[in-house]
């Protein structure tokens, strides 16, 4: 368990002086030295703008007179704040879930909720769960830095300059690798990467996504060849943009090239983003079907952030689905949306699909979705995306130090982790 402090300064925000005391005790009790306590908003942006250490994580109560935790919210969106967030309150445990869905809305970082009285236990198990970089963080770390052409991407393309990275999908009964997600990137001549965020949508925006699609397909499945010439047998996840699913073409591109590997159809996923296919489905549904019959599998990417109902769940062709990292981890302090997971997770296992959570950084990551019944993880708990050469290693890696922990069995629906805190 990592029980380093932040770099910066933890904010606690309250109006009652015994919680604000209370809280800073716990807190430096916890290890945590650089602690500021403000009763009030004002307060609080005061020292955001003059603390040094920079903060990086506040705990805020909601109800408090003048400005209010929810204004404080709008406050710190506006103000770009970029450190982790863990809301305090003694309201029921529905409005600090809508609180944190709000927060979330808003962009802001939140590690969780905490009712009063504040336990340690619990504080402590969410304070130690912060990672420095996240998967999302990481994949966007790149964002509004680079400006890049059309010219430039499809060049590089053509060139195939782009690389296919990959991050390992384990069973979570076997904790066997199974497969990987293919994750784009570029290298540059400066020996610095650039992530998705920062070349997909000016290739969706100029038509290159198909070409950069096919490219990706084509180095993952000749490294799967490889793989498998060494006894790696390991499935591929590639995610699909919308803009391939409208062309009419992409299942025959897809067949001949997984043709001319001489792989099995059923190596193959395609992951499609559930919140862009809720927007039109008709039109790739076409595309959809005739790729299922090609027997390539397919998964709904990000579930949990779009509009899915069952209706669409019953018509869509797939055979995963993939959790939203938030959704699963939003899951560790809200019983409603542990509520929703569970029913998503039977509803899902009652249609034969294969769950799979996604952004599983921690232990306790593990043993939340192996609790709710979940089949396959992802994320860096079990390593980070990668280079083709470092699998082979980062495999024995894993199969070592995964027969060292000790994971446990699923567990029933209902189980909490206030239950062994």
């Amino acid at each position: 368990m990592n029980t380093e402090n932040p770099e910066g300064t933890i904010l606690v925000v309250d109006d009652d002086p015994f919680v604000l005391k209370t809280t800073s005790f716990t807190l430096n009790n916890l290890g945590y030295s650089q602690v500021l306590s403000v009763e009030s908003v004002a307060q609080a942006m005061v020292s955001m703008r003059s603390a040094n250490p920079p903060v990086e994580v506040i705990l805020t109560d909601l109800n408090m007179p003048g400005t209010d935790g929810i204004e404080f919210l709008r406050q710190l969106a506006d103000e770009g704040f970029a450190g982790d967030l863990l809301l305090i309150s003694g309201e029921d445990t529905r409005t600090l879930s809508v609180a944190e869905n709000l927060a979330r809305v808003r962009n802001l970082n939140v590690l969780g909720t905490l009712a009063k009285p504040i336990r340690p236990g619990v504080l402590q198990k969410i304070l130690t769960t912060r990672a420095p970089v996240t998967d999302a963080a990481d994949e966007a770390g790149n964002e509004g830095s680079v400006e890049i052409s059309p010219s430039r991407l499809g060049n590089a393309i053509a060139d195939g300059e782009l690389e296919p990275w990959y991050q390992l999908k384990v069973d979570i009964n076997s904790r066997e690798p199974v497969g990987v997600e293919v994750l784009a990137r570029w290298p540059q001549p400066n020996n610095e990467m650039l992530f998705p965020d920062s070349f997909i949508p000016v290739a969706e925006a100029h038509g290159l996504i198909d070409p950069l699609t096919t490219l990706m397909l084509d180095k993952a499945l000749k490294q799967a060849e490889v793989w498998h010439g060494q006894g790696l047998e390991l499935f591929l996840a590639v995610n699909v943009s919308m803009d391939s699913l409208h062309d009419l073409g992409f299942p025959d591109r897809v067949g001949s090239l997984l043709e001319a590997s001489g792989l099995k159809e059923s190596s193959m996923l395609l992951e499609v983003t559930e919140s862009r296919l809720m927007q039109d489905l008709a039109s790739p549904l076409d595309n959809l079907v005739r790729l299922r019959l090609k027997r390539v599998r397919l998964s709904i990417d990000d579930f949990g952030t779009g509009h899915s109902n069952l209706e669409q769940l019953r018509d869509l062709p797939f055979d995963e689905l993939k959790l939203d990292r938030s959704f699963v981890q939003g899951a560790a302090s809200s019983e409603t949306t542990r509520a929703i997971l569970e029913s998503s997770v039977e509803l899902a296992k009652r249609l034969g699909m294969t769950i799979v959570a996604e952004g599983v950084e921690t232990e306790q990551d593990w043993e939340r979705v192996a609790a709710l019944g979940c089949d396959q993880a992802q994320g860096y708990f079990i390593a980070r995306p990668m280079p083709a050469e470092a699998i082979p290693g980062t495999l024995r890696e894993w199969v070592a130090r995964s027969s060292e922990l000790q994971f446990a069995s699923h567990r029933a629906p209902g189980w909490s982790e206030e239950n062994e805190v």
